[in-house]
């Protein structure tokens, strides 16, 4: 009876141990739309890197509350210290979650929760460090508006599902993050591209297209860092392999998202207010 006992005991401590270590696994979340304003967006990650409160948080409080009309760099700094004020200085998810559900009625504590929860999945943190895809010596040299949801006809109507960063042919694309690079080569639409996975957020991938060539040593399965040349500005796509000049070179880059990492199904985000935090913190 003791050895059926420890035996008992001995399963249930290896299922614990293998929960523990493929927990990450299992984790989901929904993608939506990302409406957060490219104006308020740095301001959303200097609360977060002030007080730790996630900008997801703050963020979802103002899209429920104003739709973001109200927002402004001053009111997220006072949302922010009413946070940590209500939560007692813990930062955490939890503690944060409590104080919106007794600052909050309960449809809009939420309706909050929903969406702070489903930001969280796709932009885990504003604060953290990701490199801007073009180096700081260039940016004169490039521009970019957003071009998110702009009607698109090649290949049929469409949306664009990216920002294009104009840029002179030849300049050098660099890796926002730290990845793996899941697909190279010729894409119809997109030309010379490349596909690259956060390697801190496997949910993510960053989707670079137009290039004139690729960077050195990128293929499938390469390691890249942070700010490693991974290809280089052209005018490839809309058309058979090799076809150039169809439009003026640029940078396509794109965010997509899944939502579970035993997926490979992503959903398209607005990657402009990131480039916005990206490129303030250059």
């Amino acid at each position: 009876m003791i050895r059926r006992g420890f035996v008992l005991l001995l399963i249930a401590a290896l299922l614990g141990a293998l929960v523990f270590i493929f927990r990450d696994v299992f984790r989901s979340g929904e993608v939506r739309e990302l409406r957060l304003p490219a104006g308020l967006a740095r301001h959303y990650a200097a609360a977060e890197r002030e007080t730790g409160i996630s900008w997801a948080y703050l963020a979802a409080i103002d899209e429920v509350e104003s739709g973001y009309r109200k927002a402004t760099p001053a009111s997220i700094r006072e949302r922010a210290a009413w946070m940590m004020e209500k939560t007692g200085g813990n930062s955490a998810p939890k503690a944060t979650e409590r104080a919106i559900r007794s600052g909050f009625p309960d449809d809009r504590a939420e309706e909050i929760l929903e969406i702070a929860e489903s930001y969280r999945w796709m932009v885990p943190s504003l604060a953290e460090e990701y490199a801007f895809p073009f180096r700081k010596t260039d940016l004169s040299r490039i521009s970019y508006s957003d071009t998110w949801g702009a009607s698109r006809t090649y290949g049929g109507n469409r949306k664009h599902e990216g920002t294009d960063l104009m840029a002179e042919k030849g300049i050098p694309i660099l890796s926002v993050s730290d990845g793996i690079v899941v697909s190279k080569g010729w894409n119809r639409l997109g030309g010379w591209a490349v596909t690259v996975m956060d390697r801190n957020h496997p949910q993510r991938f960053y989707y670079y297209a137009h290039m004139s060539r690729f960077g050195e040593g990128i293929e499938a399965g390469h390691r890249v860092k942070k700010g490693e040349v991974i290809g280089y500005v052209g005018d490839s796509g809309y058309g058979p392999e090799g076809t150039t000049g169809k439009f003026p070179p640029h940078l396509h880059f794109g965010i997509y998202v899944r939502e579970n990492l035993l997926s490979w199904r992503r959903e398209a985000i607005n990657p402009y207010p990131l480039l916005k935090v990206w490129e303030a913190g250059q």
